[in-house]
């Protein structure tokens, strides 16, 4: 049984972090580089190709797969509550 107080929030926020998983996904390779340039102006050349510069594009793609995975279980858990509220 799914608390009625966390339907609300679960439906919401599942959509968020759907959103920004697919976000993720379609720009991964833009944010891959986005995120690379912001280091390397903020700690430099070496700092940034040691954590950033190991990051690749596919790598950004499984965690957006990973958000969209979460939140589509975020919005299920939410509709299933939602149904166990209504049928009462």
């Amino acid at each position: 049984m799914i608390s009625t107080s966390s339907i609300l929030p679960l439906l919401v926020l599942g959509i968020i972090v759907v959103c920004s998983g697919l976000l993720t996904v379609r720009f991964r390779r833009r944010l891959n580089d986005h995120i690379y340039e912001s280091q390397k102006r903020m700690f430099g050349e070496k700092a940034a190709r040691f954590s950033a510069g190991r990051q690749t594009p596919f790598m950004m793609g499984v965690v957006g797969t990973a958000a969209t995975a979460l939140g589509s279980a975020m919005v299920v858990a939410g509709v299933i509550g939602a149904t166990q509220f209504f049928a009462s």
